[in-house]
């Protein structure tokens, strides 16, 4: 009788085994993934390192060469541009290199009818108003403001470098950009 009543023999059932198997291929698959990513971001992460380094010493060089011309009383006046690639081993990222005047655009006042600028204060002043002795009429502020930015132009150049790589079959890019001035 103890034969009939006896428990099976110990181990696992087949349902048991196949729900640890897809548990374990669920993790597996998991870990597969997070290890991708892992891999892109770093190897992202690598060319964006390199490509900054670069950009660095592109500009480093163009800016040398820009001071060298200073040195010389030449002052870029027209806009520049370069570009190329880097020798290897880092022959698949290529450069954009561009000089060029700061532009500041100036914002007009609108004007009504009767050819007076609208807006807040009078468009000439008596000495007689309330704070009048302290406002510049505004004519006058529109040329200081035009002289300003004529004088920003003159002296002021934008130099931007852009360091450009393939990256998952796009284009991938980093910008690098400072500003040089002559003073006088």
């Amino acid at each position: 009788m103890n034969r009939l009543f006896r428990s099976p023999a110990p181990g696992f059932t087949l349902i048991e085994i196949m729900i640890s198997l897809s548990i374990l291929s669920i993790a597996l698959l998991s870990i597969y993934a997070a290890q991708g990513n892992s891999l892109r971001a770093s190897g992202r992460a690598e060319n964006i390192q390199t490509a900054s380094m670069l950009a660095r010493q592109k500009m480093t060089e163009k800016m040398i060469e820009l001071q060298k011309d200073m040195d010389k009383g030449k002052f870029p006046d027209d806009q520049i541009n370069d570009q190329g690639n880097f020798e290897a081993p880092f022959d698949r990222f290529r450069f954009e290199f561009a000089v060029r005047k700061v532009e500041i655009p100036v914002v007009e006042n609108p004007s009504d009818q009767n050819g007076q600028a609208t807006g807040e204060g009078p468009a000439t002043s008596t000495g007689k108003e309330p704070g009048a002795a302290n406002q510049a009429p505004e004519q006058a502020q529109a040329n200081l403001a035009k002289l300003v930015t004529k004088k920003i132009s003159e002296s002021v150049r934008e130099i931007t470098t852009k360091v450009i790589w393939q990256e998952m079959e796009e284009d991938q890019s980093i910008v690098v950009t400072t500003h040089i001035s002559k003073l006088q």
